[in-house]
């Protein structure tokens, strides 16, 4: 009886103890949340104070977006592409790493650093009742590429790569249409493999990110009034040996253009129009 006391005692002390231990983690928690807090708002009024426009809602809370890399997998590359080309194909290694695959509704040709591009026999892939926008998308999914609409008109359609929803920043293809059917690939440009979790990287803070794309775009000496988007990206980055890195950056959108920083290394880079952002955001993946 009395072993049974002590060891009621002994769950209660413990149960008290893991109490106080959560109250504790969960006040550092709010603590730093509110200084992570704080120091966003300054660095948005600092941008703010130089006269720069920047909605508190444009600025991401957190930065969590994690680093990928991507191996060429020939084994799944050669079963995508008999995917698309239906079945029966002719393979031809053509050196340096590249392979054209062929038969009878055309080739395809794909290159190690994800290039790719393709001609098709007129009529083997018609549009039908579908949109071009639509075909494309589709057309491209069996190529392990998911796609949002860039630019579209009635005979070509250019479509950027996402993973997992988030665009890669140069990765995309024009297809071109004529007579109601697909007949070329142009300009083409996919990560060469699956994404899979690269190695883990420290991530720096959202004010420090603002700071280092203030800086940055100061030292560019671009003039600009007003940031109006700041998106999550990735780039891709294809070595000679060891698989592909798909690395975390802010795609931004200004009035005057659109750039893109690296957060870890506050590097900034000039992406053309400030349309690119504003055609991806209007259509979407459909």
């Amino acid at each position: 009886m009395e072993g049974t006391k002590i060891k009621n005692i002994v769950i209660i002390v413990l149960l008290l103890l893991n109490g106080f231990l959560l109250v504790l983690v969960g006040g550092r928690w709010a603590q730093d949340n509110q200084s992570h807090d704080a120091a966003r708002e300054s660095a948005i009024q600092i941008i703010r104070d130089s006269g720069i426009e920047l909605d508190d809602q444009v600025v991401p809370r957190q930065i969590s977006l994690p680093g990928l890399q991507a191996q060429r997998d020939l084994e799944r590359e050669h079963a995508l592409a008999a995917k698309l080309l239906g079945g029966a194909i002719a393979v031809e290694a053509r050196g340096g790493d590249v392979y054209r695959y062929q038969s009878e509704l055309g080739w395809l040709q794909i290159h190690s650093t994800g290039e790719f591009l393709a001609e098709f026999e007129p009529g083997a892939f018609a549009v039908g009742e579908e949109d071009v926008a639509q075909h494309g998308v589709q057309l491209l999914a069996v190529l392990d590429f998911e796609g949002v609409v860039l630019e579209r008109n009635d005979q070509s359609v250019t479509l950027r790569q996402t993973v997992n929803s988030v665009p890669v920043l140069g990765c995309q293809a024009t297809l071109n249409y004529r007579d109601g059917s697909l007949v070329s690939i142009t300009a083409g440009q996919r990560v060469p493999g699956r994404p899979g979790f690269g190695k883990e990287e420290s991530a720096v803070s959202v004010a420090t990110a603002l700071m280092r794309l203030y800086n940055g775009m100061n030292e560019l000496g671009d003039i600009y009034n007003r940031i109006d988007g700041i998106e999550s990206a990735y780039t891709l980055s294809v070595n000679l040996s060891g698989p592909a890195q798909l690395t975390p950056v802010w795609y931004v959108k200004t009035d005057t253009g659109a750039y893109q920083l690296d957060p870890r290394t506050g590097q900034v880079s000039r992406m053309g129009s400030a349309a690119m952002l504003a055609d991806e955001t209007a259509e979407g993946s459909l």
